[in-house]
């Protein structure tokens, strides 16, 4: 009777530090930066560009063949790091300097929205709900410790989830590209 051998890893240690690492660079600049915020607004594109272009770069620099399942769970790593951190991140912007990151990425799009329903009646009343609902969204929030742990662990399983998804399109994308030779 063969006996099995335990499945390993084919990145090295070092190759799961660094797509870890670059995920979680990506997504506390798209989750924090003024303006760049902008990106989530639109499917957490930002968060699954995280995932692939951790997954990529560390693809590329550690010259492995990675499998699908693999590289998900090393983008869901990224985000797991990247959505914790980035939470922290907003805490301590509200906290010290009462800066609420992507508050200005809402207001922007609540402008475009606003410009795109001028002299269309049918769409004033919704409009003005978005703004409203922009009104709440901007208004001053205290959080305390627990809060914070809370949203950290579930903005982190919400962006390992789609950065896993972005790293496993990341291995998709190269294999293609190997297929038809470049």
């Amino acid at each position: 009777m063969a006996e099995k051998k335990p499945v390993q890893s084919v990145l090295p240690p070092k190759g799961r530090v660094h797509a870890v690492l670059v995920g979680t660079a990506i997504i506390l600049l798209t989750t924090t930066v003024p303006y760049l915020t902008i990106l989530n607004i639109f499917l957490f594109s930002g968060i699954f560009i995280a995932g692939a272009v951790a997954l990529h770069s560390t693809i590329l620099r550690f010259q492995v063949r990675l499998p699908y399942s693999e590289a998900y769970l090393t983008g869901c790593l990224a985000g797991l790091a990247g959505g914790a951190l980035s939470e922290l991140a907003g805490f301590l912007f509200m906290e010290f300097f009462k800066y609420r990151p992507g508050s200005e990425s809402i207001s922007l799009m609540i402008g475009w929205m606003l410009d795109m329903a001028k002299g269309k009646p049918g769409l004033q009343e919704q409009v003005q709900q978005l703004v409203e609902a922009e009104k709440l969204a901007l208004a001053p929030v205290k959080l305390t410790i627990a809060d914070l742990l809370v949203n950290m662990g579930v903005s982190g399983v919400m962006y390992g989830l789609i950065a896993g998804i972005g790293g496993a399109f990341a291995v998709y994308r190269l294999k293609r590209l190997a297929a038809r030779g470049r």
